[in-house]
């Protein structure tokens, strides 16, 4: 699932442009912008009807190589809109954030909205935003499933 996954993803690169109205009002949608289409940085959008069948309305996903230069404003929104959110899980190391999941407040009744951030070994890291009707668990499950 996971290769499937990845395929997909590097296959359906869109426009940076579409991203920024479902992250109205959070900081890291200037991250999508601002990284999307530098060179090092891999940015995935995947449109409504391929997400369909998960119940995600909307999935953006940006993965920086070397990002050093780029942490500190990653950190500053990520730090901003976490604030917002209820925190799932978070990995903190050496005072430090490796990874986080967070589920923001809904922005309509039944419209969940998730942030989720890792840092990698390799000196990566990868920032995904999700929205839909997929609730938290389904999240965890859909993310670690094996198929």
């Amino acid at each position: 699932m996971r290769k499937f996954i990845r395929i997909l993803l590097c296959s359906l690169l869109l426009a940076c442009s579409t991203g920024i109205y479902a992250q109205k009002g959070l900081q890291i949608a200037s991250l999508f912008q601002k990284y999307g289409n530098r060179k090092g940085s891999t940015y995935v959008e995947l449109s409504k009807q391929l997400s369909k069948s998960w119940d995600i309305t909307h999935y953006q996903s940006l993965k920086l190589t070397k990002v050093e230069k780029a942490l500190p404003d990653i950190y500053r929104c990520l730090n901003a809109d976490r604030e917002r959110a209820k925190k799932i899980k978070e990995v903190v190391a050496d005072g430090q954030l490796q990874s986080g999941y967070y589920q923001l407040p809904p922005i309509e009744k039944s419209i969940n909205r998730f942030i989720l951030f890792r840092l990698g070994k390799k000196g990566d890291a990868t920032l995904i935003y999700i929205e839909g009707e997929i609730d938290s668990d389904d999240l965890v499950a859909l993310m670690f499933s094996k198929e």
